[in-house]
Parts: C-alpha cells; structure tokens; sequence
C-alpha cells in the first residue's frame, strides 16, 4: 500500500515549480520505454522523487501506446495508485499535460518504440 504522500515535501516543493514549455522536445528513456522532457525533471530531487517520476513517466508512456493501467508489464495496480496519488499531490505537474502526443512527438516516439533495446 502507498503511503499516505508520495513524495517529501522538499521534492514536492521542486515539481511544484515546474513550468511547462511547449517548446521542449522529448528524450527517449530506451531502459523504460518513455519519454521525458527536460521540463519535467527538477534538479535536486531525491533518488525515491526519481523514483515517483520514473513511476509516472512509466505510466503515462501506456498511454502513449494506446494502453491502460492493466496492460502495465510490471505492477498494473501499484502503477494506477502512484498515478492516482499523483494527481492528487502534483495536479499541475507538466507531464500530465503530455498524455497526447504532437505528431513529431508521437512519430520519434514510435520509431524509438520499434529500435531494438541495447539493453
């Protein structure tokens, strides 16, 4: 079960002054499979903050792909509660913002997407 916050107050107070920039173009995380813009990554955070977000950017790329919660290949539940919490706590956090992707976004997605993983 989660805790009651997932984060710290000092990592919530980083995402909470992230400010969205439209003008970004997104990084492939080849290891998770999603994207992540630099607009979305407060510097300073902690490892277990990372972790939170590596959590959501996770989830968000299911999305991406047409997916849902129960097509997560890990933990589907733990998966929809961190998200759910997340809404809660960081409701203005940019990469909600990015559940739909520009065309060039969605078509660098897919092409990284189809690259076999070095990993």
């Amino acid at each position: 079960m989660l805790q009651k916050t997932i984060f710290i107050p000092r990592d919530l107070k980083l995402i909470e002054e992230l400010v969205l920039d439209p003008t970004l173009e997104p990084r492939f995380n080849a290891i998770g499979a999603y994207l992540v813009w630099d607009d979305e990554l407060p510097s300073g955070i902690t490892s277990d903050g990372l972790d939170v977000l590596s959590s959501l950017w996770t989830a968000r790329s299911l999305f991406h792909r047409g997916l849902t919660f129960p097509d997560h290949p890990v933990n589907a539940e733990y998966s929809r509660r961190v998200w759910e919490q997340a809404l809660k706590e960081i409701p203005n956090r940019p990469g909600f913002q990015r559940l739909r992707l520009r065309e060039a976004d969605r078509s660098y997605f897919e092409e990284m997407i189809g690259k076999e993983n070095p990993y």
